[in-house]
């Protein structure tokens, strides 16, 4: 796939760790707009916890589709950078992608299907000067500008099977009968507590006669249920609810679930359901 030639401006969108108070990100978009000074810039989150590599793979998952078709995702959660990770770039359902394979991409490559995959090989398309800490400026933020520009993917590097790129190791929960064993992927900034179980997993989440949501390690259950914030009964008792991504989660109203459960990235978890 090879962007359009279409008189739609480029949009390009950076995911990393970098927060704002330093210069990175910045630096990242002057780059871009040397080589492509017509390309939209926007920003997803900045604010990925540093080296969080699976919750940035969560937060690009549930944020990239919302852009439009051939749209350049740059995504740079790298604490690998400089050691024998590759740098890659692919195309996925109606989108591109850029940055380090180590697993960031795992839910793009599960839920779409890869058109082409590269590993960014070739010196031409990078900084003149690579240093060995910041990938980001020097190799993927270049790319992208190319690849807006429309250089396609193959004359970026060598081309890799798709197979062979970097997963995280924590599969699809799965049900067996009425228990689901899962995890918390994210304590988000209200601190609700958001689940990898898809709401399509419990289709019984409110019509069952009971649920009930376990965290072992805090020896903690939940099993208030809420299709709506406005309607919990109690402002300090936290519930399950099904969040804006499509998963389960626990929230407290007007509170903040990660902190009065203690509960952080990564929580071990059991649902269980039961009909009678």
């Amino acid at each position: 796939m090879q962007l359009s030639s279409s008189k739609q401006r480029p949009v390009i969108t950076f995911l990393t760790d970098f927060g704002t108070s330093e210069s990175y990100v910045g630096v990242m978009k002057g780059v871009v707009l040397n080589i492509c000074a017509d390309a939209q810039l926007v920003d997803v989150t900045h604010d990925i916890a540093p080296q969080q590599v699976a919750v940035a793979a969560w937060q690009l998952s549930t944020s990239y589709r919302y852009f439009p078709a051939r749209t350049i995702h740059v995504c740079v959660v790298d604490p690998g950078v400089g050691s024998a990770r590759q740098p890659i770039a692919f195309s996925a359902g109606d989108w591109f992608f850029v940055g380090p394979d180590n697993g960031l991409f795992s839910y793009v490559l599960a839920q779409q299907p890869v058109h082409e995959a590269v590993v960014l090989a070739n010196p031409a398309y990078h900084l003149p000067q690579v240093s060995t800490t910041f990938h980001g400026r020097d190799i993927f933020a270049p790319v992208a500008a190319h690849v807006a520009s429309g250089v396609s993917l193959d004359a970026l590097g060598t081309r890799v099977d798709p197979s062979t790129l970097q997963r995280i190791a924590a599969g699809p929960p799965e049900r067996q009968g009425g228990q689901i064993s899962a995890h918390i992927v994210h304590a988000d900034h209200f601190g609700n507590l958001i689940s990898t179980i898809p709401f399509s997993l419990v289709p019984d989440l409110f019509s069952s006669a009971s649920v009930r949501l376990d965290f072992p390690s805090q020896g903690i259950s939940v099993s208030e249920r809420r299709r709506f914030f406005s309607s919990a009964t109690n402002e300090g008792e936290p519930f399950i609810y099904v969040g804006s991504s499509g998963y389960v989660a626990v929230a407290i109203q007007n509170g903040n679930a990660a902190k009065t459960l203690v509960v952080a990235d990564g929580a071990a978890i059991k649902l269980v359901i039961a009909d009678e």
